[in-house]
């Protein structure tokens, strides 16, 4: 049986904190610091996705008597410091998720495959990835480091999969036939298998193998069958010379 690549939704945080769109400033930044987290999806009435506000979006300059103060501040860190609570609570009074979330969110669904997910995230520039239905609710949220986790696996666990899962459960191929080594996520793969097409499908599925992060190819093939042209059928006609679509008519 093929091993189906992990999905987003094996390592997402199913529990997601949430806001509404009219929470009010205060609120967002006490439940961002409250929960410890970077990144607030705020949603509707009943969970669908309209925003997400992020440390990025509570940046501010604060000018006081003509001297910008400390530039890469944020509104989390000005509110868990005292000193500054008064001057935040009358600037941000009317100020609401709805004014400061960041509206056009990149997402992915709980079936995206984690290779996917860390594609997704990287040409972004992001860190975290709400994971929304296919109604656009909010079911999870999944950051770098899980996407990240499922390729921390021990060498020895990639090469049983590989040996187990890969060559015998999936390939029908006889382990003894195929040594497999892994070293720091790389597999290194050597012995022969009968044709050309065997090794390509091969390496392919253990480039799938959570972990694997390169593949070594010492793998011979008895022999090419991409070189092997198909023969008609013993008996099967052949088509007439300057035959066209018109000949028959």
């Amino acid at each position: 049986m093929k091993k189906s690549e992990l999905k987003v939704g094996s390592v997402m945080t199913s529990e997601v904190i949430t806001a509404r769109a009219d929470a009010p400033f205060k609120e967002v930044v006490q439940l961002m610091h409250e929960h410890s987290i970077s990144g607030l999806p705020i949603v509707d009435a009943v969970g669908t996705l309209e925003g997400i506000v992020t440390e990025a979006d509570l940046l501010f300059v604060e000018e006081e008597q003509g001297e910008p103060t400390v530039r890469g501040r944020t509104f989390l860190t000005w509110f868990i410091h005292p000193a500054k609570l008064e001057v935040i609570e009358d600037r941000s009074s009317m100020v609401t998720a709805a004014d400061i979330m960041t509206r056009d969110v990149v997402t992915v669904g709980p079936e995206t495959t984690v290779r996917r997910a860390i594609k997704v995230l990287l040409d972004a520039g992001i860190k975290r990835l709400p994971v929304v239905d296919d109604e656009g609710r909010v079911v999870g949220i999944v950051s770098r480091r899980d996407l990240l986790t499922p390729f921390l696996r021990a060498d020895d666990e990639i090469a049983e999969e590989i040996g187990l899962g890969v060559i015998f459960e999936t390939m029908w191929i006889d382990p003894d036939t195929i040594r497999v080594e892994v070293l720091g996520g790389v597999a290194t793969l050597t012995g022969q298998v009968e044709t050309r097409s065997t090794k390509e499908i091969l390496f392919e599925l253990v480039r799938k193998v959570d972990g694997v992060v390169g593949v070594e190819d010492h793998l011979s093939f008895g022999w090419d069958d991409r070189k092997t042209r198909m023969q008609e059928p013993f008996g099967a006609p052949r088509k007439p010379e300057n035959w066209s679509p018109r000949m028959g008519a």
